[in-house]
């Protein structure tokens, strides 16, 4: 957000200067195209105590003024106050690509420079259900965040009474369900890996398949993240988009070390160790660089192997699963598993893997059901005979 000068409506921004005052009853707002240096912000408060001057004498001209607004008299048009809201935002990179490409795409080609107060629920249902004939629930839902945060800014700023998205609700839709692959499938796909590519490849997916980590996460991972002693690698930090930032539920975590991930590392200690305890551990056989993304392991190396297997295509996420499914249906303990993970808490294990927690019992709670009811229709087919 901007520091705003007190008392002078103006409001330094990340790139820009925006100025705040109330003009024949209506709030207006107006976006200069400065730079908020301290000469620019002494200017643009030197330009505004002319402003509520003018205002206070029933002289002030708008046009004039502000020459280049957008906005009609101080109404305020969508696309602008949108943009100007996009301004004060601190949202990781990520988030703000997609909360801009939503304004830009979706909303402003829509509503244009129309005033927000004459923009009604009934347009916004109707866009929604355009929107939703082309991309999932939950990609809707995602871009009228952006939309959301626009109107609500509009209301707290006096601009409109009320948004129009109050009674508008987010569209159901189904989270995909976990898709692992089964034990075999996984060897097959490690085996392929270490004959067909760069030990590199093999190591990053034998680690992803062994640790449940995110790809954004072990991208990222350094040999300082390692306790060789407590056989543990923290991890506290993910790219996503080329950008470094904190995991996705924003806490460190340690996650154990098997002998087979620890052996993993050993044979990745010839690639990148010397490079020091700071830099990541797993590098690109090709260009003998980090990683910059997670999408080339997959495009070059990991869906190839499927097709060449036969195995039914799947992001490589699902080695996140994978682990997760695996642990379970061995029997690992449920809780242990989701620390292991990073889960904000055990729930969230529950509510995406209960089928293989069900399954981990070997079937022994589904034989009790069926002593259970084959005892009462028993007992029920006596009692006819008697």
């Amino acid at each position: 957000m901007g520091r705003r000068s007190n008392g002078t409506g103006v409001e330094p921004l990340k790139s820009c200067i925006r100025v705040t005052f109330v003009w024949q009853g209506k709030r207006c707002r107006e976006t200069l195209d400065l730079a908020p240096t301290p000469a620019n912000i002494k200017a643009t408060e030197r330009l505004m105590a002319r402003v509520f001057k003018e205002i206070e004498l029933g002289i002030f001209d708008y046009d004039s003024t502000f020459p280049k607004s957008s906005r009609a008299a101080g109404s305020g048009g969508f696309t602008s106050y949108a943009n100007d809201w996009l301004e004060t935002l601190t949202a990781e990179k990520s988030t703000m690509q997609g909360y801009t490409a939503a304004i830009a795409k979706i909303w402003g080609p829509a509503f244009g420079e129309r005033q927000l107060a004459n923009i009604k629920p009934s347009e916004i249902k109707r866009e929604i259900a355009k929107l939703a004939k082309r991309v999932s629930g939950k990609t809707v839902n995602n871009n009228l965040i952006p939309l959301r945060g626009v109107f609500e800014t509009a209301v707290d700023d006096g601009l409109i009474d009320r948004s129009p998205l109050e009674r508008i609700r987010n569209l159901s839709h189904q989270a995909p369900m976990p898709d692992p692959f089964d034990r075999e499938e996984m060897e097959r796909i490690l085996a392929y890996l270490r004959d067909h590519f760069d030990e590199q490849v093999w190591n990053w997916y034998e680690f992803a398949f062994g640790t449940g980590m995110r790809p954004s996460e072990q991208i990222v991972v350094q040999w300082s993240d390692i306790d060789w002693k407590r056989r543990t690698i923290r991890v506290q930090r993910a790219r996503v988009r080329h950008v470094l930032k904190s995991t996705k539920t924003r806490s460190a975590r340690d996650v154990d070390l098997t002998s087979r991930m620890l052996a993993v590392l050993q044979r990745q200690k010839a690639h990148s160790f010397m490079r020091g305890a700071d830099t990541p551990i797993f590098i690109n056989p090709v260009t003998n660089t980090p990683w910059p993304d997670v999408q080339d392991q997959r495009k070059l190396y990991f869906h190839p192997a499927l097709r060449a297997l036969g195995i039914r295509s799947r992001d490589a996420y699902q080695t996140r699963h994978t682990y997760a499914t695996t642990a379970l249906m061995a029997g690992v303990n449920p809780a242990y598993i989701s620390r292991q993970l990073g889960h904000r808490s055990a729930a969230m294990l529950f509510k995406h893997y209960s089928k293989w927690i069900d399954g981990a019992d070997g079937g022994r709670e589904a034989a009790k059901l069926e002593v259970l009811y084959s005892g009462v229709e028993n007992g029920a087919a006596r009692t006819g005979q008697a």
